[in-house]
């Protein structure tokens, strides 16, 4: 991928009817994606997806894969109740 990948993507839960951010990934070019989990029970979607990889097709990225990793938690995922913002600078 060419594009420029985002270096902080927020994941926000839409449970309870509140619009609460529950974890954040944040990356540079040369560092391992690092990930905070700011409501343990919502943010279990963000700690998957950090322990297993971004499901992306029939494969998942794994957060070692840097840029791609960032890039795959903002496509499109089929989810009510949680959405990946891109929050970089």
């Amino acid at each position: 991928m060419t594009e420029q990948a985002p270096t902080r993507v927020a994941l926000y839960s839409f449970a309870q009817h509140t619009n609460r951010r529950v974890a954040e990934f944040r990356w540079q070019p040369g560092e391992a994606v690092l990930l905070d989990i700011l409501d343990p029970k919502w943010g279990a979607l963000a700690r998957d997806f950090y322990d297993n990889g971004v499901p992306s097709g029939a494969e998942r990225v794994p957060p070692q894969a840097g840029a791609d990793f960032m890039r795959a938690l903002l496509q499109r995922f089929r989810m009510s109740y949680y959405k990946f913002v891109d929050e970089s600078d």
